[in-house]
Order: C-alpha cells, then sequence, then structure tokens
C-alpha cells in the first residue's frame, strides 16, 4: 500500500504528515502480511522502529509476576504498536500477536523519529497518543484492583468494541476475534466467572450472547457498568 495514495484514513501517517513526507516515508517502509497467530515481536526483542497496522486485529501482551501472558491492549487499523518500547534501552517489553490475518507497514525507528522533527502535527498526534495510552493503562490497573467480575467484563467488552468496533453490515455485533478464554484473560477473571457475567448481561438486555458472537443490544447500559 502506497502512503502517497492510500484510501486508510484511520492512519495516523497519512492523517498527519505533510504530503511530502509521505513521499519519504515510502521510500523507507516496508510492508509485512501476517497470518493469524503470528508474533509481530516478543518482549526482550530490540527496537528497530514502529508498525502500522494497514488492517487486522492485534493482541498487545505482557507477562505477570508468575510468567504469565495477559493482554493488556488490543489494536486495529490505523493503529500503532511497537512504540513501548521506545525508551533509552530499545528493547520491548511487551509482545504483538495478530488475531486475524493481517498487513503491517513497518517504519524504522530513525525514519520515525525525522518524521516527529519535521511534522508538527504529527508530534501532536503523538503526544495525546501517549497521554491516551497512559490513562488506559492506569483505567486497566484499576480494572485489576477495584472493579468487580461484572464491571471487569463491561470494560473489557467496551475496549473491545473500541478497538475494532462492530461487524459491518450489523449494527450491534462486536467485531471480536477473542474467544472465550482470551476475553476472560483481557478481564482479568476466570472463564467461569465471565460465563456468569455474559449471562446476567444477556438476561439484562444490555448484550445479546450467543455462539461466537456478543451483540451490544445497550451500549450505553453496557459503558455505564463499566464506569
Amino acid at each position: 500500500m502506497d502512503c502517497r495514495d492510500c484510501s486508510n484514513k484511520k492512519c495516523y501517517i497519512n492523517a498527519n504528515c505533510l504530503s511530502s513526507w509521505l513521499e519519504f516515508v515510502q521510500e523507507f517502509k516496508t510492508r509485512k502480511q501476517l497470518s493469524a497467530g503470528s508474533k509481530v515481536f516478543s518482549a526482550g526483542d530490540l527496537v528497530t522502529g514502529i508498525y502500522v497496522i494497514c488492517s487486522g486485529k492485534f493482541k498487545i501482551t505482557m507477562k505477570n509476576d508468575k510468567a504469565e501472558e495477559s493482554i493488556i491492549r488490543l489494536a486495529g487499523d490505523g493503529q500503532v504498536l511497537g512504540h513501548r518500547g521506545i525508551s533509552e534501552e530499545m528493547v520491548y517489553p511487551i509482545s504483538a500477536e495478530s488475531l486475524v490475518s493481517s498487513e503491517l507497514a513497518f517504519i524504522p525507528h530513525e525514519v520515525f523519529f525525522k518524521l516527529l522533527r519535521h511534522n508538527v502535527d504529527l508530534s501532536y498526534f503523538m503526544m495525546m497518543f501517549f497521554a491516551d495510552e497512559l490513562m488506559r493503562t492506569e483505567q486497566k490497573f484499576r480494572l485489576h484492583i477495584l472493579k468487580s467480575d461484572k464491571e471487569k467484563v463491561a470494560a473489557s467488552l467496551c475496549m473491545v468494541l473500541d478497538a475494532f468496533g462492530f461487524v459491518g453490515g450489523h449494527e450491534n455485533i462486536i467485531d471480536s476475534p477473542l474467544k472465550l478464554s482470551g476475553l476472560a484473560n483481557f478481564s482479568e477473571t476466570s472463564e467461569t466467572e465471565l460465563t456468569k457475567v455474559l449471562k446476567y448481561l444477556s438476561d439484562a438486555k444490555i448484550i445479546d450472547w450467543g455462539k461466537n458472537k456478543i451483540a451490544a443490544l445497550n451500549e450505553p447500559a453496557l459503558r455505564a457498568l463499566a464506569g
């Protein structure tokens, strides 16, 4: 996909760089096609650049103190992967894996830094992006220590919805590639408790939970429960 005539308006590079710099990006970026279950990078790998999601869905994981992988973030079209590794050490503290067949654009970090220095809108966007990331991290922490299972599951469903939206052609079916085990992991609860909460939400007509689908029947109520 060529940055100069890309139709993906969710892409933050496309939306925030001057046209002359899009030509510069095109010279250095590389395209990666990934099948479902492919690792983009793993914790401990050296950072060589950042990734922009042209299309697809990804989970970002981090190992807890028991060396178990927890899903800490979901990312979809136009979003960024790998920015958490940009530091003095330039080592990824997290891992990223594709949930479906996906396409990525890889931009070497020296090219990315040059873009930031010469595109004010991009620098401002990244500043706000990191601020939002910090806020979401704090919310996830509060979810872990303060919330009930109902609130955790509701919040996680809202996060899935914010990352991936609704299935095309359906107004309320959440476009989630996560199985129950993945959603339980993301919700920081057990599959048994997750099932109980999904049944409760379904009985309350907040969601419609069926085989391989969750529909948001009352999104305001779901977000209110999530806090």
